[in-house]
């Protein structure tokens, strides 16, 4: 699982590589570096994303979206997700030959060629298509040291309640970018609550994601990672982005 969620969202993070923290924190480096051993030994893992993301739109200007997903990874080659938002009902199945993505309000679907680990194919396809896939960067096994690299503070501030749970809270800062965590402080300090705001131009943009539902090495049958085109369903290509 180490090597399996690296990138899925890399798109939320434009990391500057002029920041580096210069005094480490090393109880929020201990939290971080706890978290990436425990989701490293995973062999699956199935969760609930619920994201609140900001965009701006051409004649509406700057506008908050919502979208509610259950994702599931299974080994270094299976993925799937069933995504539900302002974008409709979406799905993606991957089973180590190519990703299928499928649209149930417009009952049509696309392959897209890719690469047989499931890591590499979501950086392809992010960065061909722009597709973007439900998650965190935190999940990456580097995540530690890429803020350390590219954030210039980073703190543990104590803990918090939230969703429920008793929660390590750390912040990473630059000087356009504020990013909040939110861990859980149990035996498995998975992630409970992302927050990235910016902080710069009358455009801030927030991007909000909470985690539920944990499954932990759950049984996840092939079958789920392959996708059985539905009836009357209509094949389309999906154009390479410029």
């Amino acid at each position: 699982m180490r090597n399996l969620i690296l990138g899925l969202v890399a798109c939320l993070m434009p990391f500057s590589g002029n920041a580096q923290v210069k005094k480490p924190d090393t109880i929020a480096v201990g939290i971080f570096d706890r978290m990436s051993d425990v989701i490293g030994e995973l062999s699956s893992i199935s969760f609930t994303l619920k994201v609140r993301n900001d965009e701006v739109d051409q004649d509406l200007g700057l506008v908050t979206k919502f979208s509610e997903s259950q994702v599931n990874f299974n080994g270094p080659s299976q993925m799937q997700i069933h995504s539900y938002g302002d974008k409709g009902h979406r799905g993606f199945w991957f089973s180590g030959e190519s990703l299928v993505f499928y649209s149930f309000e417009e009952n049509n679907y696309a392959i897209i060629d890719s690469p047989s680990n499931t890591l590499d194919m979501i950086n392809e396809v992010n960065d061909k298509y722009g597709i973007d896939f439900p998650a965190a960067d935190f999940f990456s096994p580097t995540f530690t040291d890429d803020i350390l690299t590219n954030f210039d503070d980073l703190k543990y501030v104590g803990k918090r309640v939230l969703e429920g749970k008793e929660c390590f809270y750390i912040i990473a800062k630059r000087a356009d970018m504020i990013v909040q965590f939110w861990i859980a402080n149990d035996a498995l300090n998975l992630p409970v609550k992302m927050l990235i705001m910016e902080v710069a131009g009358k455009d801030s943009k927030q991007y909000e994601a909470t985690f539920s539902n944990w499954d932990i090495n759950p049984f996840l049958p092939d079958a789920m990672f392959k996708f059985q085109t539905p009836p009357k369903a209509k094949k389309i290509s999906i154009l390479p982005r410029k």
